[in-house]
């Protein structure tokens, strides 16, 4: 290994150490957009961006990784929806009837489904990611005290509520897409934002490690589409709250 080899594979350590700390010094904090806890999970996203080399269960890894770092949200194991597809002989959920099906099983609040709609880990990166969020029809009270590490380790699934026929219309509640180029100067300012206090203080550019990794790259852009997704989620809440009727 040459000098400069090992350099980066330091670089790169001294990155992943950092992460374990929380969210980095440049990245804006997620926030959730309920008064109470909620459970979510994650499908592994569909890939359909004609390279092999896209990994959807390791970006909805990414997804639920970043997602369980929001305030009031709790993110089931992305391997605990794998075993609820696995019992509804289904893959990634690709329309509202599937998405709904894979909810209830889940018996979560709400899912997160997506695609994978481009992938090209050379540098600069490119990374197309389009998510949806379903959500247990409104009627039903949230899963409020349920303990979703008990739930992670149980042999089997528990059994799906009754809900009755839910209204796909109306779903998914929230929807974010975004094709994110690092030569795009807009998304190169991002990526630097959110690699700052992550990599080496002496680095002149600590952003160069997230475009010649595709994996760290794919930590920025899904930690991107985790922030959106929040956002579109908490502005359906905020109207949803403003329309409801005064007692």
């Amino acid at each position: 290994m040459t000098s400069k080899q090992v350099m980066l594979a330091w670089a790169v350590l001294l990155i992943g150490g950092c992460s374990l700390l929380g969210p980095p010094k440049g990245a804006d904090p997620l926030i959730g957009p309920y008064e109470h806890r909620q459970v979510w999970a994650v499908a592994p996203l569909r890939n359909e961006s004609g390279s092999q080399y896209a990994d959807g269960a390791a970006l909805a890894d990414a997804i639920a990784r970043h997602l369980e770092g929001a305030s009031n949200l709790d993110v089931l194991p992305v391997n605990r929806t794998l075993q609820a597809m696995d019992a509804l002989k289904m893959g990634p959920p690709s329309n509202p009837a599937e998405a709904m099906r894979l909810l209830k099983m889940l018996g979560a609040d709400g899912l997160v489904i997506g695609t994978v709609s481009a992938y090209d880990p050379y540098d600069p990166p490119k990374l197309g990611i389009a998510l949806e969020l379903y959500v247990r029809p409104s009627r039903h009270r949230p899963l409020v005290g349920l303990d979703v590490r008990k739930l992670s380790r149980a042999a089997r699934l528990p059994s799906p509520p009754s809900w009755g026929s839910p209204n796909w219309s109306r779903q998914p509640v929230a929807s974010v897409s975004a094709f994110l180029d690092a030569a795009d100067p807009v998304v190169r300012g991002k990526l630097e934002r959110y690699a700052l206090g992550r990599g080496s203080a002496k680095a002149p550019d600590s952003s160069v490690l997230y475009r010649i990794s595709m994996d760290l790259y794919s930590e920025f852009a899904t930690y991107v589409m985790s922030w959106r997704l929040l956002r579109a989620e908490t502005q359906r809440v905020a109207k949803a709250t403003e329309n409801q009727p005064v007692p």
